[in-house]
């Protein structure tokens, strides 16, 4: 009788269990009004976005989020994108609604690592590995990790970044044009280097 009893309970719970699953309980939580309304158009809703001129912002740091779009809103961030774009849409951000949208990307499964021309990773993995000691230029990895997760607060996540994203910052770097946060230390890295080797640097990051 103990047996059969407790045969039921274990299936009753089984039941009860798998209903969770299929119906989503366990499934993660929905994205904040706010990222739907504001964000996921450039970025995506788990923050992948819908072209690589725009940042995948999934899986990066909710300091560095953070930073960046009060940055936005009162335009220290004055790179042309910044300009151009996210000066308005940040300007339609509530700030109480800043924690909860950087919170929520943080969260979020980063960018799937990408295939490149293997001869320009190649060239792409010795510089961010080992900088170019010819010209005194510091490898990525001693502030962007050796996995391109980033050192928070200041230093975001790079792995899996777009290409063209990634090298247009290192442009804007070199030019000045970008003088938010820490860039005082990227203009002096991206003043040395060549186009060719911010393509290459930018190839390997896709593929972390």
């Amino acid at each position: 009788m103990v047996g059969n009893l407790w045969h039921k309970r274990i299936g009753s719970g089984a039941g009860i269990v798998l209903l969770l699953i299929t119906t989503g309980a366990y499934a993660a939580a929905p994205p904040p009004a706010i990222v739907t309304t504001t964000c996921a158009a450039c970025h995506g809703v788990n923050g992948i976005s819908v072209a690589p001129t725009f940042p995948d912002l999934a899986g990066q740091g909710a300091p560095y989020l953070i930073a960046q779009i009060r940055d936005f809103k009162n335009h220290k961030r004055a790179d042309p994108l910044a300009k151009s774009i996210m000066w308005g849409m940040a300007a339609t951000v509530p700030d109480n609604k800043i924690s909860e949208i950087a919170r929520y990307f943080a969260s979020q499964k980063g960018p799937a690592p990408g295939i490149e021309p293997a001869a320009l990773v190649s060239a792409g993995r010795k510089i961010y590995m080992g900088g170019i000691p010819s010209t005194n230029t510091p490898a990525c990895m001693n502030c962007h990790g050796p996995t391109g997760r980033g050192l928070p607060p200041l230093f975001p996540r790079l792995a899996g970044q777009h290409i063209a994203y990634v090298t247009t910052q290192l442009g804007y770097f070199k030019q000045g044009l970008r003088t938010n946060g820490s860039s005082n230390i990227m203009h002096t890295i991206a003043s040395k280097l060549s186009s060719k080797e911010m393509s290459a640097v930018a190839a390997f990051i896709r593929t972390l």
